[in-house]
């Protein structure tokens, strides 16, 4: 039993042996005649952030950076009333209408600032946003869904529908 057990370990010790012959640098490549010292002890030239190309887009300038701040996108952009007379009212008292902008949401008495893109669903757009109205600040989590000319808004209050004006 004891040989038994020696003979595994004495296997290990071969092997690990094995793996561990010295090195050869016969087979390293090296160009220009630089041996391996040298080349750990270069300079290595960087280029700074502010230098590296960004890829251009169609218009031959440079995209924008990933930080940009959040954009509401296009199909949710627009006026869009709870009912008709949202849509059609001049004495301002349309009080269901609903404007969506670039990073803004208007309604009747507040403005909404989109401040973050938060994840949802792929046919639909969720952001933390600021609001601000009637000498308040808040802060709210809003969700739009789109379906052709109907715009439906989530919030933790509650969902409302809007049409397209």
């Amino acid at each position: 039993m004891i040989q038994d057990r020696k003979t595994p370990c004495a296997l290990l010790a071969l092997a690990l042996g094995a793996c561990q012959q010295p090195a050869d640098d016969s087979n390293i490549a090296i160009d220009n005649g630089v041996n391996a010292i040298e080349a750990a002890e270069a300079d290595v030239e960087t280029v700074p952030p502010s230098e590296t190309s960004l890829p251009a887009n169609s218009t031959g300038e440079s995209a924008a950076p990933s930080s940009a701040a959040p954009v509401i996108p296009a199909q949710y952009r627009g006026r869009w009333g709870m009912v008709a007379a949202d849509c059609t009212s001049t004495k301002g008292d349309a009080k269901g209408l609903m404007t969506v902008g670039d990073d803004t949401i208007r309604f009747y008495e507040s403005t909404a600032t989109l401040r973050q893109q938060r994840p949802a669903i792929a046919t639909s757009f969720s952001g933390s946003y600021g609001f601000t109205g009637e000498g308040q600040t808040w802060e709210k989590i809003v969700t739009l869904t789109r379906t052709g000319d109907t715009l439906r808004r989530a919030d933790d209050e509650g969902t409302y529908s809007y049409t397209r004006c």
